[in-house]
């Protein structure tokens, strides 16, 4: 009876033991993004997530269950090759698909974009939020990583977000696959056609980012800097979102057909890839390292001017200028804005209302009537988070005379 006793207790420690190893393997390991290695979880039982990776359908990228969070394949993290129509499957275990995010690792010169028939030229990562994984394309890339921005982000705000910058219509989930337009209506087709475009130019936009930024690292991107150029390959793709949002109004609402190749001409050309470095890199970090509850990279954006750009104003004029976040005081010296007239810059006094976000420059005499002049903001001007204009911006207007002279003295 004793010795049945002590079977049984040492089989009930070792059940216990097994039970606590395989729950802190369930629960990702090692979430600091360092390790490259993840213990792969075996039990009794398994199930298969079923999806499918598109810009246009996606065949021979890596898919895996991304544990840890560090966008890159570990070894034990479940994995698979995308087949025809870009369709994978995952063994996973049960309930891991609505813990863990799903990563598409697209491979320049290997992966296929069926759009084209092509292998795609440069590499870019795709990604879906947990319990998302039946269909990854570059716009749940953009959700995933603005609800990893933005804390307090609900998925419906991440959402609302990514159709805002894009100009999506708000009939369409994100989630769903944009490529099935069977049995819909006419319209319906028209904005999965649209859905489909903005997809497609945010694609080519990721590898065209990655790979830039790639080249001013030196070529190469380390294990903890893969969050951070994710965070600034999603801001640059906000940043020009405009020109995406515009070409499918002016589609939606005038007729003129959105173009794909030149979209992504235009975007870039328009985008800067120098300031995509190291320097910008320790920048994000910093911002990360902060965990404010909202994202922010982007420099003060004006609301208002006066004297509007192009237009006039009396000899008595005042500059003022409105922005739509409060600015870094400490920055705030006398060069950070500037008035230049005929006879060269004029001199004045600076002054700022945090309550309106104003900045605000008072001539020290009149000026010259019938004049050009040009008003001048510093590059360094900077919000209050440090986000500097990083250029300088200018403006110019003309003077008119509207004084009535004082009255004749009464004799």
């Amino acid at each position: 009876m004793k010795k049945a006793l002590k079977l049984f207790t040492q089989y009930s420690i070792c059940f216990v033991t097994l039970t606590l190893m395989a729950c802190s393997a369930e629960n990702g390991g090692d979430s600091s993004g360092t390790s490259r290695t993840v213990d792969s979880v075996t039990t009794s039982s398994v199930t298969t997530l079923s999806g499918v990776i598109a810009d246009g359908y996606l065949s021979s990228a890596r898919v895996f269950l991304d544990r840890n969070g560090n966008r890159l394949y570990d070894n034990g993290e479940p994995s698979a090759q995308s087949g025809s129509g870009g369709i994978y499957s995952l063994q996973v275990n049960p309930g891991e698909g609505d813990l863990y995010p799903v990563v598409a690792e697209v491979i320049g010169g290997q992966t296929v974009d069926e759009d084209s028939g092509m292998p795609v030229t440069n590499s870019f990562l795709l990604e879906a939020p947990p319990g998302h994984w039946a269909f990854i394309s570059p716009l749940t890339t953009l959700v995933k990583i603005e609800r990893d921005k933005n804390p307090s982000f609900t998925e419906q705000q991440a959402v609302l977000s990514i159709r805002s910058h894009l100009g999506l219509s708000d009939d369409i989930s994100l989630f769903t696959d944009y490529l099935k337009i069977g049995g819909l209506s006419a319209s319906m087709v028209e904005e999965y056609s649209r859905t489909h475009k903005a997809a497609q130019v945010a694609a080519h936009f990721m590898g065209y980012l990655r790979n830039g930024i790639l080249q001013n690292l030196g070529g190469q991107i380390a294990d903890e800097e893969q969050i951070l150029v994710a965070y600034m390959v999603s801001d640059q793709i906000f940043a020009h979102a405009d020109i995406i949002k515009q070409a499918l109004d002016d589609e939606r609402n005038s007729g003129v057909v959105a173009n794909v190749q030149t979209l992504e001409s235009v975007i870039s050309t328009e985008t800067n890839l120098e300031i995509l470095n190291a320097d910008l890199l320790a920048l994000y970090q910093q911002r990360l390292d902060q965990n404010l509850e909202f994202w922010d990279m982007q420099p003060p954006q004006l609301l208002s001017r006066s004297p509007s750009p192009g237009g006039s104003a009396p000899v008595d004029a005042v500059v003022t200028v409105s922005f739509d976040e409060l600015l870094d005081e400490t920055l705030l010296g006398s060069n950070v804005i500037g008035l230049a007239g005929p006879d060269g810059m004029v001199s004045g006094s600076i002054s700022y209302d945090a309550d309106q976000k104003t900045l605000t420059f008072v001539p020290s005499q009149f000026l010259m009537p019938y004049s050009q002049y040009q008003v001048i903001l510093s590059a360094g001007l900077a919000d209050s988070l440090g986000n500097p204009l990083g250029e300088e911006m200018t403006w110019d207007f003309a003077t008119i005379f509207d004084k009535t002279p004082p009255p004749l003295p009464d004799f």
